[in-house]
């Protein structure tokens, strides 16, 4: 029997494949669960849409502050209905598990984002995020955090108010 004979006698098992894992018997969260897959992101959806209008969505050529998030949150509440109307296959949602609690802080950080951002304006909320992001749900090195959270609040501080002019509230110093 030769190697070539072998590779199609078994199947593939992920393992000499980067990027692949071996598959994991992940029990369903039944329709339940595939019904909560798709109101939270519409509900999350609504919620931004609505603070973001608040801000001013501004136009086009003069972007207000309000008009990229709510671009973004059109994005989540367009994936939330998706679910709700075309995903019907109640075994295609994985059960929560202990791996669900990294995404949930994420969204959670996000929600403390938008509301700090009010208060302590931009450049101090992105870094703040970043960090968590980074050192909390990356567990990463703090060398690595604070390299990571300073070049991107400034790459974004260049994308957004510099380049873009979109008129975010400032550092509140």
């Amino acid at each position: 029997m030769t190697r070539s004979d072998l590779d199609e006698a078994s199947p593939p098992t992920g393992e000499d494949e980067p990027g692949l894992l071996p598959s994991e018997d992940v029990p369903p969260a039944g329709r339940l669960g595939q019904l909560v897959a798709g109101v939270v992101p519409v509900a999350l959806g609504l919620v931004a849409l609505g603070y973001s209008v608040s801000l001013s969505l501004g136009t086009p050529a003069e972007a207000g502050p309000g008009l990229w998030p709510a671009l973004a949150s059109l994005l989540l509440l367009g994936a939330g209905l998706w679910s709700l109307v075309f995903e019907r296959d109640a075994g295609a949602v994985e059960r929560f598990s202990r791996g669900g609690i990294g995404i949930a802080l994420g969204v959670v950080s996000l929600v403390v984002f938008v509301l700090l951002i009010n208060r302590i304006g931009f450049e101090m909320s992105t870094l703040l995020v970043m960090a968590f992001w980074l050192k909390v749900l990356g567990r990463e090195s703090w060398l690595v955090t604070a390299a990571v959270s300073i070049a991107t609040t400034a790459v974004l501080y260049l994308l957004f108010i510099t380049l873009l002019d979109v008129s975010l509230p400032r550092l509140a110093f």
